[in-house]
């Protein structure tokens, strides 16, 4: 399938694999919008696509506030028309045991990958089954299949994304729209206090890579479709 001219919202797109994800589509020629919290990272962002020649809308979102979420869907079918993909990227993660975790920190983690993967589905999808075709690529974990002592909040929401995303596929693949759930072992980004660049090859994930898999299914032909699909460096060690 040509995806080049077609529309794309990527939540959590001011940093990390959300922003390598959004260069990537437009490398393909998609029209991008990019929804995060951090206004001036996800400034940056929309200009480095458009300075490499793509074409980029930042929208500042809170992906766990519904209001903005359809403010969100609602500006981006203003500006770019359909929207024809979806990547849920949004998401933060906690390393420490159960019970030193704060309510708050409970909060985020659950509200950021799962109620924000659920909120933007429900503002886009209604489009997508009118008009018979669209793709939400939701990103959970491999920690969804396999649970990591100290990240027990983190696997149950990623675990709630990948139950969603399967039950949901079966729901409307009749009507033309796919759920891809993307199932990543480390990579090398920024997220959970890490630094980008800094883990070594052989046991993370390169961003890029990711986000290049990506772009390979949404341009697959419209019968086909991958469900799920896990991505591990080889010498990761669980």
């Amino acid at each position: 399938m040509d995806i080049a001219a077609r529309a794309a919202i990527v939540t959590g797109a001011s940093r990390g694999l959300g922003r390598h994800v959004a260069r990537a589509l437009a490398r393909a020629g998609m029209k991008v919008a990019l929804a995060a919290r951090d206004e001036s990272r996800l400034l940056a962002v929309a200009e480095e696509i458009r300075a490499a020649g793509g074409e980029a809308l930042a929208v500042p979102t809170d992906v766990t506030r519904w209001p903005q979420v359809e403010a969100l869907a609602a500006t981006v079918g203003e500006r770019f028309g359909a929207i024809d993909v979806l990547v849920n990227n949004a998401g933060v993660g906690c390393y420490k045991p159960f019970v030193e975790t704060s309510l708050a920190e409970l909060d985020a983690q659950m509200d950021s990958s799962f109620r924000g993967t659920v909120y933007a589905t429900r503002a886009v999808l209604p489009g997508m089954l009118e008009r018979r075709r669209g793709h939400i690529v939701n990103i959970a974990s491999d920690l969804a299949r396999k649970p990591l002592a100290k990240l027990a909040v983190y696997a149950g929401a990623k675990h709630a994304v990948l139950g969603f995303s399967q039950s949901l596929l079966r729901e409307v693949k009749a009507s033309g729209v796919k759920v891809t759930t993307i199932l990543p072992g480390i990579i090398d980004t920024d997220f959970g206090g890490g630094r980008e660049g800094t883990r070594e090859e052989t046991w993370s994930l390169r961003p890029e890579f990711v986000a290049a898999k990506i772009v390979e299914l949404l341009g697959w032909p419209e019968h086909w479709l991958a469900d799920e699909l896990t991505l591990h460096p080889l010498h990761q060690d669980f």
